[in-house]
């Protein structure tokens, strides 16, 4: 190769890395954008859900519904978005936020995205992209929606009754070693973590390792009947 292929060669090689750094890029102000939709209107939900079920403030009734009706169009724009981003596989290069933003909407988003992209998502946690803890949450999530005892212990359900809302610690797998595996992806004992619940809710959630799914959801329709 003379000196000039070489030097056509060398450009070409800059010219492609200039490419796909710009192209990362975009990418990360998109996926930014996409955190802020998120985490905005789950925050404006949080608060509302707060003041009509704990404080008893039922004159905000109406901007929960419509919060919540926002929630859900969001959550759809921002899936079918991240579809669009992995549909030639995951992008190299983001930044850490990036990741973890396409981890929160596919969280976030129904069963079927879920259980499709659970295992990219372990990829993600083994290649450092995101944490383990996030792994998990997803894979507590999936199994809550199929209507299987949990392993992380990180999902609870919410209802509420004629005189107060409960929440409910989905059933755990193998409860007595429950502290061993959230330890073993970067997670607080549990006991902090129903602290950490009870603070951010405002109702304090109720566990009991002996109940079962069907338990579970038996008490759910008792409180959707009431």
């Amino acid at each position: 190769m003379n000196i000039h292929s070489m030097m056509r060669f060398i450009i070409l090689l800059f010219a492609i890395a200039l490419t796909a750094c710009n192209s990362a890029t975009q990418t990360d102000k998109l996926l930014a954008r996409i955190w802020a939709a998120d985490q905005g209107v789950r925050e404006r939900m949080a608060a509302l859900t707060k003041a009509v079920t704990v404080e008893g403030n039922t004159e905000l009734i109406d901007s929960l519904i419509t919060t919540s009706d926002e929630v859900q169009r969001i959550d759809t724009e921002n899936m079918h978005t991240i579809d669009s981003i992995l549909r030639q596989g995951l992008p190299q290069g983001l930044s850490h936020e990036s990741y973890k933003t396409i981890w929160i909407v596919i969280d976030h988003g129904p069963i079927d995205k879920q259980v499709k992209y659970l295992p990219l998502i372990k990829q993600m946690a083994d290649d450092g992209l995101v944490g383990y803890d996030e792994y998990a949450t997803l894979f507590d999530r999936v199994a809550m929606k199929q209507n299987r005892p949990q392993r992380y212990g990180s999902q609870s359900v919410q209802f509420g009754r004629a005189d107060a809302v409960e929440l409910y610690i989905w059933p755990i797998e193998n409860p007595t070693d429950l502290d061993a595996r959230r330890a073993e992806v970067g997670m607080m004992p549990f006991a902090e973590y129903l602290h950490q619940l009870t603070e951010v809710t405002g109702i304090e959630p109720k566990y009991d390792p002996t109940l079962s799914v069907e338990q579970i959801n038996s008490l759910r329709q008792e409180a959707t009947s009431d």
